[in-house]
């Protein structure tokens, strides 16, 4: 084997050996792309469990005060009713 004959199989190598880099970087770059629209949406949904977390704890709040305004409310009703329905005690005559 003379020098040209190696040559051409050390160039025929090295292009191949260099297109399967290029492949493989482009698989990594492809993965690399998908990893980071995952990480995208993972924030979005992240945010949007913030968001839920955010409005339940205000939902929580309204609820604990309308609680609070309905015992009020039913209190007073009942203060009235046991006013209007009170019974006149009937005076003994003796």
């Amino acid at each position: 084997m003379d020098w040209t004959q190696a040559l051409t199989i050390i160039g025929t190598l090295s292009a191949i050996i260099g297109g399967y880099v290029f492949l493989i970087n482009k698989r990594f770059e492809d993965v690399n792309r998908r990893f980071e629209d995952v990480n995208r949406r993972i924030d979005r949904i992240e945010q949007d469990i913030r968001d839920i977390r955010t409005e339940l704890k205000e939902m929580r709040k309204e609820i604990t005060e309308i609680k609070v305004e309905m015992r009020k409310e039913i209190t007073e009703i009942k203060v009235l009713l046991y006013k209007v329905l009170e019974i006149p005690h009937k005076e003994d005559n003796g």
